[in-house]
């Protein structure tokens, strides 16, 4: 299932109560609020693009062919610099769409569960 995004879009293949897998677009100037996860844990795969990511307090540039793990709590955002980022993700944990504190987005979202 498709869903858009106001920085791209998500595709979940599978989901069960504690895991989804699937892939994510951000497109290029875009990026996903600056948030974190109580009860999920994420392991993204890069395919296309490049662009930075924030993990905590941490900055990195990332590009295809790298991987990334962002366990449960850890502040996290990415940001597609060059070119539309598609990422493979695999989620863990409590699946649930209001499982989301936001710190800082720039299309005015709140806590409200995933828009």
């Amino acid at each position: 299932m498709t869903s858009e995004k106001p920085w791209g879009s998500e595709d979940d293949w599978l989901a069960t109560e504690r895991f989804v897998m699937g892939k994510f677009l951000v497109r290029e100037g875009e990026r996903t609020s600056l948030h974190l996860h109580e009860g999920q844990s994420h392991f993204w795969f890069v395919e296309s693009g490049n662009g930075e990511l924030i993990l905590e307090e941490e900055q990195f540039l990332i590009g295809p062919g790298d991987s990334i793990y962002i366990d449960v709590g850890q502040l996290h955002r990415l940001s597609a610099m060059v070119g539309d980022m598609d990422v493979f993700t695999v989620t863990a944990g409590f699946i649930d769409p209001a499982d989301i504190v936001r710190f800082e987005d720039d299309y005015g979202r709140t806590n409200e569960g995933i828009d």
